[in-house]
């Protein structure tokens, strides 16, 4: 992949982690699954596949950050490639 389209796709992620409906969407069912999770009725079945979900739904976000962040060092990456090439055209002018 190319840092261009590293840096597309941390835009991307950028835009669906700041998108109001995804923040809802995510903190309501991360609500929900905490609220069960605090049920002390609670079989180890139930209880472990909740866990579970809670941690796949984490697991999504850090993802997207994850991507983000690539996309930032590749930002980075192209500008510091930039600046040494245009160092380079300054000494051999």
């Amino acid at each position: 992949m190319t840092p261009e389209q590293e840096i597309e796709r941390a835009r991307n992620a950028r835009r669906v982690l700041d998108d109001a409906m995804y923040q809802e969407a995510y903190s309501a069912i991360r609500e929900r699954i905490v609220g069960q999770l605090s049920l002390v009725e609670l079989d180890a079945v139930k209880r472990q596949r909740l866990n579970d979900l809670l941690v796949s739904l984490s697991s999504v976000q850090k993802y997207m950050t994850n991507v983000m962040e690539g996309g930032k060092i590749a930002a980075q990456e192209i500008e510091r490639t930039r600046t040494m090439g245009e160092r380079l055209r300054a000494v051999n002018w």
